[in-house]
């Protein structure tokens, strides 16, 4: 019903009507035209840009993946060693390495030798546990740790602590204490020597008395 009305209106009008009608229905499809066409082309180079960007953003992972890999295989291992360490005592696993180590000892006046091992000629002295400056928080942290379980919330608020204790040796040999020297700096618990005193008042020269300073880095939490 409309369109018949438009028809018959249309062909009431004159010719320079009928022709300014034309042309502004022309003009108007053209503009809207073009606004769709600019519409499309912006959106076009939009994504074309967003694509640039996430084909970059790709590059960079697929380069740094390795490296990232890496650092986390690092951080678990570390993190492992951490909290393996919290649940054993230092003194019981330098105790353990010096069981390991075995060496022969001479008696000057009887002349002879005995197989021994180094656990019988140590003792342990000025145990302690610092605090080490390693572990930061940040409110970020504090305010994930208000959404975790209790269980994750213990896990971080845990602290690095470094423990050290003092290994004193009798009448061992140069060798028998290279041995356990080598085996700490071997050890999977990533022990380190922090000091050695070797002093050699034994009638016999090839025994010497020494002490070892021993350091472990460890998990565990500060007191309030």
């Amino acid at each position: 019903m409309a369109s018949n009305r438009l028809q018959t209106a249309f062909a009431r009008m004159s010719d320079r009507e009928r022709m300014m009608v034309v042309g502004g229905a022309a003009l108007v499809s053209m503009v809207l035209v073009m606004l769709i066409a600019s519409m499309a082309t912006r959106k076009v180079d939009f994504l074309r840009e967003r694509v640039e960007l996430n084909n970059e953003a790709l590059a960079d992972v697929i380069e740094l993946a390795p490296d990232y890999l890496r650092n986390r295989r690092e951080e678990k291992a570390i993190d492992e060693q951490l909290t393996r360490a919290a649940n054993t005592s230092l003194q019981s696993t330098l105790l353990g390495i010096s069981k390991e180590v075995r060496f022969e000892l001479k008696y000057l006046d009887a002349g002879g030798t005995q197989t021994v091992r180094m656990s019988d000629y140590i003792k342990f002295a000025n145990s302690t546990e610092i605090l080490a400056e390693l572990t930061k928080k940040t409110s970020k942290a504090k305010k994930r740790r208000r959404k975790k379980k209790r269980k994750d919330k213990d896990k971080d608020e845990r602290q690095v602590f470094m423990a050290s204790i003092e290994v004193i040796f009798d009448r061992v040999p140069d060798s028998a204490l290279f041995q356990f020297l080598a085996k700490v700096d071997s050890h999977p618990d990533a022990l380190f020597g922090t000091s050695l005193d070797i002093r050699r008042d034994s009638p016999n020269h090839e025994h010497f008395k020494a002490k070892l300073k021993v350091g472990q880095f460890r998990y565990g939490k500060l007191e309030q």
